[in-house]
């Protein structure tokens, strides 16, 4: 079982960076994926006569497991939902992220614009002293 895992360590790091204030899309799919890829490792081990023995021997796909299952109930999932179906809704979103990131840029520019059109406007309207002066003394 070692190949399935070799993708599966890094998952660990993004089931630490677990929040409380609930499971994103990307989270969900990673969870599901990691569930989905460990479940094997963990009927073997539910049927296994020398669990000690198997526990040690699968020790990290095992706790992926536990902790994947632990991410999804925390984050209100009861039924493993599909997971073609979180992937499209997971790039749906990023395709939406992408376009309004680029209308982010748009206007960036067009308030940096404003921003030296104003500082233009208030170099002209600015009255010195000097030009208070004058004008007191004509």
């Amino acid at each position: 079982m070692p190949s399935a895992l070799s993708g599966l360590d890094t998952t660990i790091l993004s089931i630490n960076s677990w929040t409380i204030s609930g499971v994103n899309s990307v989270s969900r799919v990673t969870f599901l994926t990691t569930y989905k890829q460990t479940r094997p490792v963990a009927v073997e081990y539910r049927r296994a006569a020398d669990k000690a023995r198997f526990r040690q021997e699968h020790e990290s796909a095992l706790i992926l497991y536990e902790a994947a299952g632990r991410a999804l109930r925390e984050g209100g999932v009861t039924k493993l939902p599909d997971l073609a179906a979180l992937k499209a809704e997971y790039a749906r979103l990023s395709e939406e992220k992408e376009r309004l990131y680029a209308k982010y840029g748009e206007v960036k520019k067009e308030l940096k614009e404003y921003g030296i059109i104003k500082q233009n406007v208030d170099g002209i309207l600015r009255v010195t002293p000097r030009q208070q002066e004058r004008k007191q003394e004509l």
